[in-house]
């Protein structure tokens, strides 16, 4: 199976060569003897015939070398199709397409306004979590997401785990979810889990201040490449919507509001420290 990283870098390579090269996309589908349908399908990874895809990148003048990478992948994708997982059937789309990249991820980093990050959630505090969802995740389907997000949290130990950076804002340390018990258990797991070298927490503090990330839930996701791991998605979240950006000055720009709050939060000592400072408070 074609993996969902190489669909994706297939369709956004070829969408870049298009808008380097000045190419509308209507004027590339006049060029191309196709719709211009043909070319938005191109690029967002619904479709990709091999001699079209040539075509595409010897018009918009990419180098001879990446021309025949990307024929190679568009002729797996066409032979092999793209890896479906079981999740695809009850989650959404962009969802789905976030969970594809996220196990194929080198390095995830996530900023948290609000809760507990789900690659770090308990069962208890994952359940009453998902169930606090009425609106969004009827009570039939909350084993399935919770079945799915334990199962996300595999990608964390193992032979090759994914390196996870997260910065929580002091308020998720006590948002009550699923009561004081679960929130205390939810918190000493936390403390468990940066024991892991690959596994680092943050907490920004409310003395902070301002800054670019206010109210934003959003990760950053570092994919493998031939040139080497890169930042290359970014995913933000709200109740409302899921939203993937490939956009390069898009993921730069969250690369660099990440990296800003990472500095001004309290480095993973001093964050233990505020974790364990919080644990102590939490009484029946």
């Amino acid at each position: 199976m074609v993996s969902p990283v190489q669909s994706r870098r297939l369709a956004r390579t070829l969408r870049r060569w298009r808008e380097q090269s000045g190419y509308s996309v209507e004027r590339a589908a006049a060029e191309l003897l196709c719709g211009a349908g043909t070319i938005s399908r191109m690029e967002t990874g619904a479709s990709a015939e091999p001699l079209r895809v040539k075509a595409a990148l010897e018009l918009y003048g990419a180098p001879t070398d990446l021309v025949l990478e990307m024929i190679e992948a568009a002729k797996q994708r066409r032979r092999r199709g793209v890896l479906r997982r079981p999740y695809h059937d009850f989650v959404s789309r962009p969802f789905a397409e976030y969970l594809d990249l996220e196990n194929e991820a080198v390095e995830l980093a996530c900023f948290q306004s609000d809760i507990v990050h789900g690659l770090l959630q308990t069962e208890e505090y994952a359940r009453a979590l998902i169930r606090s969802a009425g609106e969004i995740v009827a009570p039939a389907e909350v084993d399935k997401y919770l079945a799915l997000r334990m199962d996300r949290q595999q990608r964390l130990l193992g032979e090759d785990p994914l390196a996870l950076r997260v910065v929580l804002v002091e308020g998720a340390l006590y948002t009550q979810v699923g009561g004081v018990s679960v929130l205390r258990e939810q918190l000493r797991h936390v403390l468990d889990l940066v024991d892991e070298p690959t596994i680092a927490v943050r907490v920004l503090p409310f003395t902070a201040g301002g800054h670019s990330a206010v109210g934003c839930n959003f990760s950053v996701l570092t994919l493998p490449g031939p040139g080497g791991p890169q930042p290359e998605v970014v995913f933000t979240e709200n109740p409302m919507s899921f939203i993937l950006q490939d956009d390069h000055a898009e993921v730069d720009r969250a690369d660099r509001i990440y990296d800003r709050v990472w500095r001004m939060s309290l480095d993973t000592e001093s964050s233990a420290d505020m974790i364990a400072r919080v644990i102590s408070t939490l009484k029946e």
